[in-house]
């Protein structure tokens, strides 16, 4: 028979097609024609030789270890000044204008000063333009990260007081009657600030990183699917929603944390909403309104022209300053405001470390959500503009700048959808955009800050929900993934039901364990099928789906499409006695006994044409097991299909194996199954299965 192979000569653009004239081959005599090396892909070589590469990379190579400790050292000596800097000095000052209002915002979503937010815009930021690899995320507040931050540093917060006023009353009843009795500081337990709690969560969330970077653990956020963090993503929106219900409307609503909170926060709304500030309100509406008309309509139309959009966040926080200022807004309509804001940088503390055990479950938990969220960002713009990023070094630039900024009050950071969305349309090219952020932040924490003292919270709270926006087309995944497949739609509605009905962090547990478990689904029940030959070819297709195709007389060809363990191999031999039904002739209801075939001559079809004539017999004969998508084959798995051959050749049917992968071809040979079966069995493709099959069947 022949092979032709097509292609185009890539210096000529001539199409070529080379022909390969040969006999159908079993796995015995395609070993004889290209034998393998023995030991080659043994366990201690592959550690010897790995250990030996990295140990003669580590030692040659400082200079490239430079380069992937840091960064910079790759790109900026091939910076183009004349092409590049004047994009990156524009974004850099667009990316300013969302730093200030989004950092102030976030600010409150993580339950400390709006300055903190203005420092969390700072440090981290600095720290990634030196470590970090991709060109355009943007670091710094995140209203995931925030909110997250937020609902951990009031927890703590919470327990910190309940158990001082407990010790407070305890011992105000010991001294009771007790003359001169005086309760000092030290004899009640420490009430930490809150940004004292958040600079403790903010360094273990970088030491957590560093930890999964050093370790090369960047593939873990493999284990959140896209499903998963699209539905964590749309579930977190609410819970941002729902806590900004006081300050937009300036009502009395009761706090509540954990499972339940969101649905708690709605019905203690609805029953204290007689408290409705209405200035607050009205305030909180018209800046809606200002942002969808600036964001959504003029610089809609003002895109097409210029790539710098009017900045319609900067503008709605200096005019609500100005008008909170000269209206004597606090003083006049109790409209809570941003109050007190030091000028200049804050000398550096020292976290909390014995609060550790308190944050630390919250700390993984924040350090996987703000990694993944980030690293998918990186992804994404570093596929789209063709160029590289090391995941694992991105978690060690996200660690370290926790770790630095922890000193200088900040929260913990994160990748902006908002802002990298603005950083790539602006033309930005490289991390010199966020350095000249930084430079123009450093004049505004230096100068600026207390100029935003009068400004309402509820402004705030209108550009944290305007910049939600970004996040809303996350529910369309649950569209497109229920067309998909519906396995992925459940993984979206259990993880964004867990997020909102209970809370984020066990709607984060819920949804990978349940996406886990629908992969151990997918590999316990995987496609089974029979497959036909395409008419004229050696191309074989699902005969259900494919009507074209022809099954071949007396051969069914077996498709598994998974890899083959103790958890699905009785699925495995059901499907195939399903798939494989038949009717054997009379003369064959005597039970005989297996033999393996070991030594029988091979039987070889030279001519195609035989394949679909001369047959003697109207009944199944040959069981072609089709492995191409079986990777792996536990002893379970080989013991099944031993089993499965074995109760098949008792009604004169024999299994051939095709497309073994090589994995599975070692497994099958460390666990003895070659002392039973022949490899004649074994075809390195479908056609040379049929083809064989073929001549056993004329021949008998």
């Amino acid at each position: 028979m022949i092979f032709a192979l097509f292609f185009t000569e890539p210096s000529r653009g001539i199409p070529c097609r080379f022909e390969v004239d040969r006999d159908a081959m079993t796995q015995v005599l395609l070993d004889n024609v290209s034998p393998p090396l023995k030991g080659i892909g043994s366990f201690p070589q592959k550690v010897q030789t790995a250990f030996k590469n990295k140990l003669l990379v580590s030692c040659s190579c400082i200079s490239d270890c430079m380069k992937t400790a840091f960064p910079i050292l790759r790109w900026l000596p091939d910076y183009s000044i004349k092409n590049d800097l004047l994009l990156d000095i524009l974004t850099g000052i667009t990316l300013l204008i969302l730093h200030v209002p989004q950092g102030m915002a976030y600010a409150q979503l993580a339950s400390v000063s709006p300055i903190y937010g203005l420092y969390t815009s700072f440090y981290p930021v600095l720290i990634y333009f030196f470590l970090g690899t991709s060109k355009h995320v943007s670091i710094g507040t995140f209203a995931i990260s925030s909110l997250l931050a937020g609902t951990e540093v009031d927890f703590v917060s919470q327990q910190e007081n309940i158990t001082y006023k407990i010790a407070y009353d305890h011992l105000v009843t010991s001294l009771n009657g007790t003359v001169n009795a005086t309760i000092s500081a030290s004899d009640l337990p420490v009430v930490h600030d809150k940004i004292h709690i958040a600079m403790i969560l903010t360094f273990m969330v970088g030491t957590l990183q560093t930890i999964m970077g050093l370790c090369r653990m960047g593939y873990l956020t493999s284990f959140m699917s896209d499903e998963m963090i699209s539905a964590f993503i749309t579930g977190t929106v609410v819970h941002i929603l729902t806590s900004q219900i006081k300050p937009l409307t300036g009502a009395t609503i009761t706090k509540h944390s954990g499972p339940f909170n969101v649905i708690l926060t709605w019905i203690s709304f609805f029953q204290n909403i007689e408290t409705v500030n209405y200035i607050v309100l009205l305030i909180s509406t018209i800046s809606l309104l200002f942002l969808i008309l600036i964001k959504e309509i003029i610089n809609g139309l003002l895109l097409k022209k210029t790539k710098i959009p009017i900045p319609a966040e900067l503008i709605l926080v200096v005019t609500g300053t100005l008008v909170s200022k000269y209206m004597y807004l606090n003083e006049r309509y109790q409209i809570e405001v941003v109050g007190l804001t030091p000028t200049g940088l804050k000398a550096p503390e020292i976290p909390p470390f014995e609060l550790v055990p308190k944050v630390l479950t919250s700390s993984m938990i924040l350090s996987i959500i703000c990694a993944a969220t980030t690293l998918s960002m990186v992804l994404i713009y570093a596929k789209k503009h063709e160029y590289d990023v090391d995941t694992n070094q991105e978690l060690v630039a996200y660690g370290v700048g926790g770790i630095f900024s922890a000193f200088f009050f900040c929260f913990p950071s994160c990748g902006s959808l908002s802002r990298t969305a603005m950083q790539e349309s602006s033309g930005g090219k490289t991390q010199i955009s966020s350095l000249v952020s930084c430079a123009l932040m450093l004049v505004v924490l230096l100068v600026l800050g207390p100029q935003f003292e009068p400004l309402p919270n509820c402004v705030l709270s209108t550009v944290i929900v305007m910049s939600l926006r970004s996040m809303l087309v996350y529910f369309g995944d649950l569209k497109r993934a229920w067309f998909a497949s519906k396995l992925d739609a459940s993984v979206w509605v259990v993880t964004f039901l867990s997020v909102v009905i209970l809370d984020m962090d066990y709607g984060l547990i819920i949804g990978i364990l349940f996406s886990l478990i629908t992969v151990l689904f997918r590999s316990q029940y995987p496609e089974t099928c029979l497959l036909g030959n395409v008419p004229g070819t050696e191309i074989y297709r699902c005969v259900e789906k494919y009507p074209n195709v022809t099954e071949i007389p007396g051969v069914k060809i077996f498709h598994f499409g998974a890899s083959i363990y103790f958890g699905n191999r009785e699925y495995f031999r059901s499907q195939i006695f399903h798939h494989v039904s038949f009717q054997q002739s009379p003369c064959t209801t005597a039970q005989i006994k297996y033999q393996n075939a070991q030594g029988e001559k091979s039987k070889i079809v030279e001519n195609d044409d035989q394949l679909f004539t001369n047959y003697k017999y109207d009944y199944l004969k040959v069981i072609i097991v089709e492995l191409s998508a079986v990777g792996y084959m536990d002893s379970g798995g080989v013991s099944m299909l031993l089993q499965i051959m074995r109760e098949f050749a008792v009604n004169k049917i024999v299994i051939y194996l095709a497309c073994v992968q090589e994995p599975v071809l070692e497994s099958l040979e460390s666990q003895g199954f070659f002392n039973s079966v022949s490899k004649e069995f074994l075809f390195p493709t479908v056609h040379d299965a049929v083809l064989y099959a073929n001549s056993e069947c004329i021949d008998s």
